[in-house]
C-alpha cells in the first residue's frame, strides 16, 4: 500500500459519512432508531482503524473486530490502547445491530448519544495519528 495512495483517506472519508449518519439519524427524529445510530457508530471505529492500518501499510483480513484491528494498530503505537475502552462498548454493536434476532434489541436514546461521542473520540484519534505521522 503506497502511502501517497488515497485509499487510507477514502477510508476515513466513509468513517466521517458514517458520523454524519448516527448523528443525522439522532437528531432528526424524536425516536430514533438507536440500534442504526449504534450499528453506524461501530462502522465509524472500524473505517477509522482500517484508515490506520492502510496508512501504516498493515496488511488485514476481512474483519469487523474492532479489538483484532486496535491490536494490529497497537503493533505501531501502543498509545492506541487509550480507545480500548471505548472500542470494546463499539464492537458489541456490529452483530447485535446488523441483523434480526429473536430478542430484539433497543438501546436508550441515552446509550446511542454515548456511541456517538465514543466513535467521534476514535475517529478524531486516528485522524490526529495519520496527521502526525504524515
Amino acid at each position: 500500500m503506497d502511502k501517497n495512495s488515497n485509499s487510507f483517506q477514502n477510508w476515513l472519508f466513509k468513517a466521517q459519512n458514517d458520523l454524519k449518519a448516527a448523528e443525522g439519524i439522532f437528531g432528526y427524529y424524536e425516536h430514533p432508531p438507536t440500534d442504526t445510530i449504534c450499528y453506524h457508530c461501530h462502522q465509524v471505529a472500524e473505517k477509522s482503524l482500517k484508515s490506520y492500518l492502510l496508512f501504516k501499510e498493515i496488511k488485514f483480513h476481512k474483519i469487523h473486530d474492532l479489538i483484532v484491528l486496535l491490536n494490529l494498530s497497537l503493533t505501531r503505537d501502543e498509545s492506541l490502547n487509550i480507545l480500548r475502552e471505548n472500542l470494546e462498548v463499539l464492537n458489541q454493536y456490529y452483530i447485535e445491530t446488523k441483523y434480526p434476532l429473536d430478542m430484539p434489541i433497543q438501546y436508550s436514546k441515552e446509550e446511542s448519544k454515548s456511541a456517538i461521542g465514543k466513535a467521534k473520540l476514535v475517529l478524531q484519534t486516528i485522524k490526529e495519528k495519520i496527521e502526525l505521522t504524515d
